[in-house]
């Protein structure tokens, strides 16, 4: 349908990533968080024009967000990811044909589909933080249509040691895909799996995803556009809120770290 608003559908906002170190043997060393300083550096990132620049940090600090994946329902929904503040990035990938990686570039839209694990990592610019700005096409994710990379057991309660499993899955998978291809993609499609059996308990979803195709939300149009509407309710006053990390409007930890999520401001 023209004329609809696919913001209102959505869900969209910033994340700030979490930080972590390299281990010798490839596992990430999360660095430690408070939530409350992570807020307000998020909200300074946010202003335009941004905060002034703080000293650059230990160049061996990266930017990295959740292993994560959706299932899906019918192909969607789609997610956008705008990297922001970037030196350099990577989306690394587990596709069913295989792992991959994409060089990304600052201010460039990179479109993601359902039936993939993705993880972002990044060096941001001299005194910056990274930012990711994301949009998802549906309102799916939070019924159950995403979820972090595990391979078994049970998701661990704290962010540090969550980032140290869910990396460690993720770097697994890569080793088998060349190890064992097929053992590679039954474990992907478990992971799969067990989320589309959560999602399909939930009688919301058809809803949902009929006012985002009320709204116009999965045509395949330019995402710049939207990308500038979300920037543009980014007032002082929001800003202020993210500060005071408002439930609903700011979180730690997300899929992306310290996550703006600013659906709400359109409901």
């Amino acid at each position: 349908m023209d004329g609809g608003n696919p913001l209102r559908v959505r869900l969209f906002g910033y994340g700030m990533p979490y930080q972590v170190q390299w281990a010798a043997d490839g596992t990430v060393v999360p660095l430690a968080v408070d939530p409350a300083a992570e807020a307000e550096r998020l909200a300074d990132e946010l202003t335009d024009p941004p905060a002034p620049p703080r000293a650059a940090q230990d160049p061996s600090v990266w930017a990295v967000s959740m292993p994560f994946g959706r299932c899906g329902v019918d192909g969607l929904p789609r997610e956008y990811l705008l990297p922001l503040q970037v030196e350099e990035a990577y989306l690394d990938v587990l596709a069913p044909e295989g792992p991959c990686q994409h060089a990304l570039v600052e201010g460039a839209v990179v479109r993601v589909v359902p039936g993939t694990v993705i993880r972002l990592r990044a060096r941001p610019r001299p005194g910056r933080r990274v930012l990711v700005a994301f949009q998802t096409e549906d309102r799916t994710p939070l019924l159950g249509n995403a979820a972090p990379l595990l391979l078994s057991g049970e998701l661990p309660a704290a962010y540090a040691q969550r980032l140290v499993r869910c990396h460690g899955d993720f770097a697994a998978l890569q080793a088998r895909a060349l190890a064992d291809p097929a053992a590679y993609r039954a474990d992907l499609q478990a992971f799969f799996s067990t989320m589309a059996a959560r999602l399909a308990e939930q009688s919301e979803v058809a809803p949902t995803q009929a006012r985002a195709r009320a709204e116009g939300s999965y045509r395949d149009d330019d995402p710049l556009p939207l990308f500038a509407g979300q920037a543009a309710l980014l007032s002082p006053a929001v800003l202020t809120r993210i500060r005071a990390r408002e439930d609903g409007l700011f979180r730690f930890p997300g899929m992306f770290g310290a996550v703006a999520s600013l659906g709400k401001l359109l409901d």
